[in-house]
């Protein structure tokens, strides 16, 4: 059940890409096919009514001249280049032309039959004192284009119209390769199982694909990075809460089994600072996982050191238990913003790591230490222990075993209250922990 919308989902993609190049193609092909046409037909219309503008304007122009030329006594019909004829009287219409005299003053244009096609200019002017009609004809198979001329004009547009999609094609195939290819080799890369370890585009792919895969790489690096939070935070929770509620569960079952009011006193003691420690685990727990940043809920307190005793009280018995000498080393008074329990879950997690990396192997002469320096803008946490690890030498944040335990919640810490973390190598041996504080107005 739960594979089947995994495939159901990949089998949709893979289709939908494909469709979507084919549908291009023929979207594109049916564009320019109807493009083509358009230019064909307009090429051909334009040319036929330049032909015929060309001839009637040419009959309109002619017609003062001729008027000039029967007013100065030139008989008719009056014939003029070319092939225009020209005359007022209507015994000279040829009967193949009909009744011309019919057409109303001013006409211009071409006269269509079934066998004869003509140019006609029909006007009229004064000659003699009298208004006579003017009528300038011109046989149109004299003027327009052959049929010859009319095909090779047809085979260069349809050369022409051919070229365009040609054209157009090798602009589908460029924009093929920029703009659906990469899409296809995303569409791939994300239904592969498991993802590859980074997503890439052919460098030929346009800017923005670009933009989109490197978005891709940065919201998973980000998504791995939460969920190692996640298990960072199930880890510290688990180990936080558990060592305080096995001291209840213990301290409670002593109470029944001995009466006596100092050791039931001790009990009830124990009790209440493991309750205490759990409170404080899960407010700072509930700090980090809140929606908005408690920058201004908390306003800066200085760091004391009686509040720094207790905070590492905890963690400064677990090093004794195991012969690591801690020394705290006052140079400052650092002002804070988190609270107290975010300041344990900060150092607990710094010295915690330091024990653990505890050194078995020292000289005779040197014993494990762990060295806590406060100034003002730092607070510094030196260890002799093993060292970082190649892995966290190269990246830190990455590793959660040894000095990595934690380090995602205190990166994360920091980053809420701008603080910034650094680790590295202590000289000969050990590590280097660093809190850099910002200055707070107080």
């Amino acid at each position: 059940m739960l594979n089947q919308p995994k495939v159901s989902r990949t089998s949709t993609s893979n289709t939908t890409a494909r469709s979507f190049v084919g549908r291009l193609s023929v979207y594109f092909a049916f564009i320019g096919v109807l493009a083509a046409g358009i230019i064909y037909v307009t090429m051909i219309f334009i040319l036929q009514w330049v032909e015929d503008e060309v001839s009637l304007n040419n009959l309109r122009e002619s017609a003062p001249y001729v008027v000039k030329q029967f007013q100065s006594g030139t008989p008719e019909p009056l014939v003029l280049p070319p092939n225009i004829t020209a005359f007022y009287s209507t015994n000279f219409i040829p009967k193949k032309y009909g009744q011309l005299q019919n057409y109303p003053l001013g006409f211009n244009g071409e006269i269509n039959d079934d066998s004869h096609e003509l140019f006609l200019h029909r006007d009229e002017f004064l000659l003699d004192g009298e208004v006579v009609q003017l009528y300038l004809t011109m046989p149109a198979d004299n003027v327009e284009l052959s049929n010859a001329q009319w095909k090779s004009i047809s085979t260069f547009s349809l050369l022409f119209t051919l070229g365009l999609l040609i054209l157009l094609g090798y602009a589908l195939i460029k924009l093929s390769k920029r703009l659906i290819e990469p899409i296809n080799d995303l569409s791939k890369q994300l239904a592969k199982q498991p993802l590859p370890t980074t997503f890439s585009v052919n460098t030929s792919a346009a800017k923005e694909f670009g933009i989109l895969t490197d978005s891709l790489n940065s919201y998973r690096q980000q998504n791995e990075t939460l969920i190692k939070q996640e298990q960072a935070f199930a880890r510290y929770a688990s180990h936080e809460l558990r060592t305080p509620l096995s001291i209840v569960v213990g301290a409670a079952k002593l109470l029944s089994k001995k009466p006596d009011a100092d050791f039931q006193l001790r009990q009830q003691e124990r009790i209440t600072r493991a309750a205490q420690d759990m409170q404080n685990t899960v407010d700072a727990l509930l700090n980090i996982v809140k929606q908005e940043k408690s920058d201004n809920s908390n306003p800066p307190r200085q760091l004391t050191e009686q509040e720094l005793n207790q905070t590492i009280e905890t963690a400064v018995n677990l090093a004794k238990k195991q012969h690591i000498e801690v020394t705290i080393n006052w140079q400052g008074n650092p002002y804070v913003q988190p609270n107290s329990a975010v300041i344990k879950m900060l150092l607990s997690n710094l010295l915690n790591n330091a024990i653990n990396a505890r050194c078995d192997n020292l000289p005779d002469d040197e014993t494990s230490w762990i060295k806590i320096t406060i100034l003002d803008n730092q607070i510094v946490i030196e260890d002799n222990g093993q060292g970082l690890s190649n892995i966290e030498k190269g990246q830190q944040q990455s590793d959660m075993s040894g000095h990595g335990l934690g380090l995602v919640i205190i990166d994360t810490l920091c980053h809420r209250y701008n603080w910034q973390f650094t680790l590295k190598s202590n000289h000969p041996r050990g590590c280097i922990a660093t809190l850099s504080l910002p200055t707070l107005s107080h």
